[in-house]
C-alpha cells in the first residue's frame, strides 16, 4: 500500500484562508483512508496570494477547498492501485 505524502501550508495567509479546515477534513476521514496518508504541515509553500495551499507527493496545489483536497487525495489513491 503506497502512502500519500501531504504537507498542508500553515503560514499566516494560508490559516486565514482555511488550511485548519483541510486538516481536519483528513483527520476526519475513516481510519482506513488516513493510514495511507503521511499528513504534516508545513511554515509556508511561497503562494501566499493563492492559500490554501497544500503540496502532495511534491506538487504544490492552490485555493484549495477541503472538497478538492479530498478528491485529489482519492485520484492519488487509485492512480497507485493501478
Amino acid at each position: 500500500m503506497k502512502t500519500v505524502k501531504l504537507e498542508i501550508c500553515r503560514g499566516t495567509s494560508c490559516h486565514l484562508l482555511g488550511s485548519q479546515d483541510l486538516i481536519e477534513a483528513v483527520e476526519s476521514l475513516p481510519v482506513d483512508q488516513r493510514e495511507q496518508i503521511d499528513l504534516g504541515t508545513i511554515d509556508c509553500l511561497k503562494n501566499c496570494r493563492q492559500g490554501p495551499n497544500v503540496r502532495i507527493d511534491g506538487t504544490v496545489f492552490s485555493e484549495m477547498s477541503s472538497e478538492q483536497l479530498l478528491s485529489l487525495l482519492e485520484d492519488k489513491k487509485l492512480s497507485a492501485e493501478d
